[in-house]
């Protein structure tokens, strides 16, 4: 007698939204900035987070980029020059999850530069569209 086993239930894709490398800003505030150093490549992380609500997609992709400065803030860098993003809501049951994919160039801008505080990811807004999950 065989026993099979069911397989698991596979992970839905129910949209997926992409924001490639972009600058963080234009050439008038880098003019004032004081960057001191570039990091010689750019810096990619991967990060899966379980949502208690598909609402929670944008959360994941600000919590993406801070992961990833803390990561550049190890190697002395505090500031990204360029980032760019990708988010994948997946869907299991009544089981959500997001998969952030967060590029970003760091620097590093002496402190107290203009500027050079980290601001929200580029195009964030298009995850709370009329037609986002």
């Amino acid at each position: 007698m065989r026993l099979f086993r069911k397989s698991p239930e596979p992970w839905e894709v129910v949209d997926s939204r992409a924001v490639e490398s972009v600058p963080t800003y234009d050439e008038d505030e880098l003019k004032e900035m004081q960057i001191l150093r570039v990091y010689s490549t750019t810096m990619h992380g991967s990060y899966l987070f379980d949502l208690k609500h598909p609402a929670d997609l944008r959360r994941a992709v600000v919590f993406a980029q801070q992961k990833l400065l803390q990561a550049a803030k190890e190697k002395e860098f505090n500031v990204f020059l360029t980032e760019g993003w990708s988010v994948t809501h997946l869907r299991k049951g009544k089981r959500h999850r997001a998969e952030v994919h967060y590029t970003a160039r760091p620097a590093y801008a002496v402190a107290g530069t203009k500027n050079s505080k980290i601001a929200t990811p580029p195009f964030l807004a298009m995850l709370n569209g009329p037609d986002s999950p």
